[in-house]
């Protein structure tokens, strides 16, 4: 008796729970309209995991899959990538409403997104850098993707302010204001100096921006470009902070490229090597050392 009630008792516990996580993501997600995003960013995580899974499996030769040939050509994921964004996102413009229609395209254009920027790099480099030293810039624009998309779930729309209906027109009118200040102008310009990780995570958290932004900014980056060309003295108080900061970090960064990317230094082909292998990308040129790591601002 007391075995049964207590099943009984923990199976109503469970359903209650169930009930209460359903109640909030109909109230967070469905009811706000933000449910075919969400479905994106989780369609795009899942893409981007099981294809850099698929690709380790392939490189190492122990997968069932092989590399996509036709007429002797490589198709890279990234081609799949661009028609799935396509279709996708035609799918949602033309949705009237958020229903099924805008679900399966969101879906799919977050499936053809992470194809897509997991190969940011041969796009970027117009060269097979897959990896290679520079195709570890695709995993930065991965991290700015999921963060990007990550922070439009959360942040409040500009177009559809909280607060109380009278209050409405006041609140509509600030939001954008405080959005472009606070959030916008101290992320874009920590991007712009360079700091893609931290630019990423200040998405989530903006206050990180607000620091970020006021400091030197990257060697290599486009602001230091602009600003430290004719100031020698400040460029070199850039290059000397940021060996500091990369050599603090890159314990931490080598780890993440190599077991969760799949980056490691004994896969990179010297000059005298030749590929072998089945391997998603090709190596047939000598893995280039950046010396501007974006982790770690």
């Amino acid at each position: 008796m007391i075995s049964v009630s207590t099943h009984s008792a923990l199976r109503v516990e469970a359903e209650v729970s169930s009930l209460g996580v359903w109640d909030w993501y109909e109230d967070i997600i469905i009811d706000s309209g933000r449910q075919p995003l969400f479905l994106a960013l989780v369609a795009f995580i899942a893409t981007f995991v099981v294809t850099r899974a698929v690709t380790r499996l392939i490189r190492s030769g122990r997968s069932p899959f092989g590399n996509i040939n036709a007429g002797g050509i490589h198709v890279h994921h990234v081609v799949p990538g661009v028609v799935a964004v396509l279709v996708g996102g035609l799918m949602g413009f033309s949705a009237t409403r958020a229903g099924l229609w805008a679900s399966a395209g969101a879906v799919l254009f977050g499936i053809g997104a992470a194809l897509v920027l997991d190969e940011f790099a041969l796009i970027l480099h117009l060269d097979d850098v897959y990896w290679k030293q520079e195709g570890r810039v695709s995993a930065d624009a991965v991290l700015i993707a999921v963060a990007f998309m990550g922070a439009c779930l959360v942040i409040a729309s500009p177009g559809d302010p909280p607060g109380p209906p009278e209050t409405d027109q006041y609140v509509a009118a600030l939001i954008p204001v405080i959005f472009i200040v606070f959030w916008v102008l101290p992320i874009g310009t920590t991007i712009l100096k360079g700091k893609l990780f931290s630019g990423a995570i200040s998405m989530v958290f903006p206050p990180i921006a607000w620091v970020l932004a006021i400091r030197l900014a990257r060697p290599n980056s486009p602001w230091a470009h602009v600003r430290y060309s004719s100031r020698p003295k400040l460029k070199a108080k850039s290059v000397a902070r940021y060996e500091r900061v990369d050599a603090r970090w890159r314990p931490l960064r080598a780890w993440f490229e190599t077991h969760v990317l799949g980056f490691s230094d004994d896969h990179q082909l010297s000059e005298t090597q030749a590929p072998t292998g089945k391997n998603e990308e090709s190596e047939d040129q000598p893995s280039q050392r950046s010396s501007d790591s974006s982790v770690g601002q």
